[in-house]
C-alpha cells in the first residue's frame, strides 16, 4: 500500500528552528509518514551538512525546503493553518484540537494546508497563535508537558498517517485564504461601526477564526455568512452617510 495522496497536500512548517539536527529529525519523521513538503520560516541555524546528516534518507526534504521570511507569509500562503502548541489555557486564543481531531480536519479539507511546528525554545507568540486557524495540543504529563519539536512532530505525523489509512475520503471545499481575510476585514470594519473597542473587535475576530477553522464550513456556507456580514456593513455605512 502506497502513501495516501491527501498527505501530499499538507506542508509542514518549522518556525525559526534553532538546531540543525532538529530540522534533520523533522525531515526524517516527515518521510516516515509520507509527508513531503517542508517549509522553514527564518531559520536560526544552517541548513547544511548537519541537517542533511540527521535527516538520513530524507535529506532531499531539507535540500528542497521552501524558506519564508515571516509567519505572515505562512498565513497568506495556505488556506488552512493548523499550529501546534504545548501551552493549554482557557479562552479562544488557547482553544485547541487533539492531534487526532486535527488530522481528520486536515485530511477532509481541500486546498492548501499547513501544519506548523513552533520554535524549540519559545514556541509561537500570542500574535502568531491568533493568526492560526486552529491549534493542536498533545496531552502529556502536566508537570512536564513540553515536548521536543521533532518528538511532537512525530506524534502529529503519526496521527495524520493513521487517519489517512483508516478514513474514507471525504472532502470539504474550504474558501481560499484571500476570501477569508476579506471576510475578516469586513468584520473588523463592522465592529468599528457598531462602536466596539479594539479589544472586542480582536476577540470577535479570534472567536470566528477558530469557529471557521475547526468546523466543517465549506465554501458555500462561508459565502452565505460573508454575504450577511457584507450586506450589514453596506447598510450601516449607508446609514452613516445619510446622517452626515
Amino acid at each position: 500500500m502506497g502513501c495516501d495522496p491527501r498527505l501530499s497536500e499538507i506542508s509542514v512548517v518549522f518556525v525559526q528552528p534553532l538546531y540543525d539536527q532538529n530540522v534533520g529529525y523533522l525531515a526524517r519523521c516527515m518521510k516516515n509518514f509520507c509527508l513531503g513538503k517542508l517549509v522553514i520560516v527564518s531559520p536560526r541555524c544552517p541548513l547544511g551538512l548537519e541537517a542533511r546528516k540527521y535527516a538520513v534518507h530524507a535529506a532531499e526534504l531539507v535540500e528542497n525546503a521552501v524558506i519564508l521570511s515571516s509567519f505572515e507569509e505562512v498565513v497568506k500562503s495556505f488556506d488552512l493553518v493548523a499550529c501546534s502548541t504545548g501551552v493549554k489555557g482557557s479562552g479562544p486564543l488557547r482553544r485547541y484540537l487533539t492531534p487526532r481531531e486535527a488530522a481528520r480536519l486536515l485530511l477532509e479539507t481541500s486546498g492548501s494546508k499547513a501544519l506548523v511546528i513552533g520554535r524549540e525554545d519559545i514556541g509561537l507568540t500570542r500574535e502568531e497563535l491568533a493568526r492560526c486557524d486552529v491549534l493542536v495540543t498533545i496531552d502529556a504529563n502536566p508537570e512536564y508537558p513540553s515536548l521536543n519539536a521533532s518528538h511532537a512532530a512525530a506524534v502529529l505525523f503519526y496521527e495524520l498517517f493513521s487517519a489517512a489509512a483508516g478514513q474514507a475520503p471525504y472532502r470539504i471545499e474550504r474558501p481560499p485564504r484571500e476570501e477569508v481575510e476579506a471576510f475578516f476585514r469586513h468584520l473588523r470594519r463592522l465592529g468599528e461601526l457598531l462602536g466596539y473597542d479594539r479589544q472586542r473587535v480582536e476577540s470577535s475576530e479570534l472567536v470566528l477564526r477558530r469557529m471557521l477553522g475547526e468546523n466543517r464550513v465549506d465554501k458555500s456556507d462561508f459565502r452565505t455568512l460573508f454575504g450577511l456580514i457584507r450586506d450589514s456593513l453596506t447598510r450601516l455605512e449607508a446609514c452613516y452617510a445619510q446622517e452626515r
